[in-house]
């Protein structure tokens, strides 16, 4: 049986997400126009009128028409389907258990309100302290926004973070997205015929200060960076065998560092 109580705080949420959320979801409403996979799948790309396409000449030849575009390849989205996950709001609200992506092409968190018949809708990022998605297997991702942070970059304030570990330094990756079309009508082109969305990653250190460092995948930029005890990582890089062909060995160094 549903309590007055349970009713009471039901309301409550959808109201003060509301209240948070307004804009629509560019994304569903109004798809990203350059990745829009149907501006040419229709195999008159070529062509302005039918008089174009039916020749007029004594044979009546026809054009051929051109079907050789392949569509669009990966997403926009870290995740692309929808998971259930919690944001942290500046003013303290917390929320949990709401259906969540992140379009990572556009830094923006989209949130998908079951209660108004299935309407999605960006979350206002100056409102977003952090947030959470899981992926199938159970996999937690946790997002921070830094308006704070010592940048030159405003982008980096304005969008997101995904934190890898956090301790008195913070290592974080910027988990971002490429669109690049479809390239292969011309005759110098390099005959790619689909569009496409790329990963874009990056990688920063926060220090105490909030002073914010961009660093490579790689011994030697982070030794460069964490350089107050650059003998000591070296030597743990050594003993540790540390590739840095994955996140976890920059993980493992930070870890190491912030020890010291």
């Amino acid at each position: 049986m549903i309590t007055k109580s349970f009713l009471l705080t039901t309301l409550f949420t959808v109201s003060v997400l509301s209240v948070y959320a307004q804009t629509r979801d560019s994304t569903k409403t109004n798809p990203i126009r350059q990745a829009n996979p149907n501006d040419r799948r229709n195999g008159y790309e070529t062509y302005q009128s039918t008089s174009q396409i039916v020749g007029t000449g004594p044979n009546g030849m026809v054009n051929t028409i051109d079907h050789r575009y392949e569509g669009l390849r990966g997403t926009p989205y870290f995740l692309s389907d929808w998971t259930k996950g919690q944001v942290e709001m500046t003013a303290g609200q917390n929320y949990t258990n709401v259906p969540l992506k992140f379009n990572a092409y556009q830094q923006q968190l989209v949130l998908l309100r079951t209660w108004a018949g299935g309407d999605s809708i960006v979350v206002s990022s100056d409102q977003v302290k952090r947030f959470t998605l899981q992926n199938k297997d159970g996999q937690p991702y946790v997002f921070e926004r830094l308006p704070m942070a010592k940048t030159n970059d405003q982008t980096l304030k304005d969008g997101y973070f995904l934190v890898l570990y956090e301790g008195k330094t913070v290592l974080l990756k910027r988990i971002a997205k490429t669109f690049k079309q479809a390239d292969y009508k011309n005759p110098y082109s390099g005959d790619v015929r689909y569009d496409a969305f790329r990963d874009a990653f990056s990688y920063y250190l926060l220090k105490p200060d909030q002073t914010l460092t961009k660093v490579k995948l790689s011994d030697k930029s982070f030794i460069d960076a964490l350089s107050d005890h650059k003998e000591d990582l070296k030597t743990f890089v050594k003993q540790e065998k540390l590739y840095f062909r994955t996140d976890n060995d920059a993980i493992m160094l930070v870890k190491k560092y912030d020890s010291l």
